[in-house]
């Protein structure tokens, strides 16, 4: 097998979502045979670990206002192409907008003849600022080969919404057997005391995410006040780092959870603390996928998600049609779904500010999943929809779609 495939992608840079499918996908074609290599819009540091020949267009700044990303379309456009010519690449398989409309461009303007699919990691609703993205869209998109959807709402919002019908859903993958090998590694030295140190008395809830408004870890610091007034030796960890990680300190200072809750920053292995923890918490305002949920299911850990668009309701809630209308919360087959808050900052004492009708439901669940031994063996059966989404099963679906024209 001598196909020759070209990822293109933002960055590889440790943190982003479409990054990290990227280097996964890449490396597992890589494993199959496949001669692949990775064209970067930037090059930055840290990067996940990727097999594969590496090169970069070394942009600076590929967001910036739409005037700047048109010409710098324009500028790095032909670029692809001629790189594509230079290694005889047979497609190209580009993650996140940024990339995508490279991938596009180089072909309506420049000509490049390479098969192109590409793959939308969001719905295109959350970013448009103006008509123009979405006339970009409905424009580039359907000129595409194939756009792949990490999800299917995803799927449908391009279908429906932005007449673009050369879609089809592939979801993003895990390497399983991988997850279940790692989780009993014992936690790095400098967490055991603070994570495992109350022994069996522990009763641990996890996040994992970036510190930024679309992960709204807000909502559960503010909830977690009430499940900790009712159990002092509750606490909550949350993996990641971002923008709102100073706003995210003063909040837990505010609400005096200092002994209670703990920002960890980025950690290596996460598995060994998901299997530490009684519960995973979810509460992305918006989200692609949402790949950490099949983290925790794999696991068999009870998982608590908001029921935002797009993936957690795919995940957690297979059982649903997407357009069905539930009363929240509502107890899925391996998770339970609360209503999404609203899009607001609240980095307030809930003596000044009180609990929102969904932080208050969020801090009961939290405690029913302590109090309720009947709910906690109801969702610690995860491993079993995990496999959905393992490696194997969707390499299979990427398989056949590069292999069929």
């Amino acid at each position: 097998m001598n196909m020759k495939i070209l990822i293109l992608v933002d960055s590889l840079k440790i943190g982003g979502g479409s990054d990290k499918f990227a280097a996964i996908l890449g490396s597992e074609l890589h494993d199959e045979g496949y001669d692949v290599s990775f064209l970067t819009l930037s090059d930055e540091d840290p990067k996940y670990e990727f097999k594969g020949d590496y090169y970069t267009l070394n942009e600076k700044d590929i967001y910036g206002n739409n005037i700047k990303r048109f010409f710098k379309l324009l500028k790095y456009s032909p670029r692809v192409k001629k790189l594509c010519e230079e290694l005889e690449i047979d497609a190209i398989i580009s993650a996140g907008d940024p990339a995508n409309f490279h991938a596009l461009l180089s072909r309506y303007f420049f000509g490049n003849e390479t098969r192109i699919i590409i793959s939308q990691h969001m719905s295109p609703d959350i970013f448009l600022e103006s008509s123009i993205k979405s006339n970009l869209i409905k424009f580039f998109y359907p000129r595409a080969d194939k756009t792949v959807c990490v999800s299917k709402e995803i799927e449908k919002i391009l279908n429906e919404k932005y007449d673009v019908g050369n879609t089809l859903t592939i979801y993003n993958m895990m390497d399983i057997e991988e997850n279940i090998k790692l989780s009993p590694e014992e936690l790095p030295s400098e967490y055991k005391e603070i994570v495992v140190g109350h022994g069996e008395d522990h009763l641990n809830f996890i996040n994992i995410g970036r510190l930024d408004r679309q992960k709204g870890q807000w909502f559960l610091i503010r909830s977690f006040k009430k499940v900790v007034d009712n159990f002092e030796n509750a606490r909550l960890f949350i993996i990641g780092e971002g923008d709102l990680k100073h706003d995210l300190e003063y909040l837990i200072n505010e609400l005096n959870l200092e002994n209670n809750v703990f920002l960890l920053g980025n950690v290596e292995n996460v598995f060994p603390f998901l299997g530490n923890c009684d519960c995973f918490v979810f509460t992305s305002l918006w989200e692609g996928f949402g790949l950490v949920l099949v983290e925790a299911l794999s696991v068999n850990l009870p998982t608590i998600s908001t029921d935002c668009k797009t993936g957690p309701r795919e995940i957690l809630c297979p059982e649903l049609d997407l357009d069905t209308e539930i009363e929240y919360p509502y107890y899925g087959n391996s998770g339970i779904l609360i209503q999404t808050p609203p899009n607001k900052f609240l980095l307030n004492n809930i003596d000044e500010v009180p609990l929102i009708k969904e932080e208050d439901v969020l801090a009961d669940l939290m405690t029913k999943i302590i109090e309720d031994e009947e709910v906690q063996n109801k969702y610690s059966n995860g491993l079993l929809q995990a496999e959905n989404f393992d490696v194997k099963k969707i390499m299979a679906q990427w398989n056949e779609l590069l292999q069929n024209k």
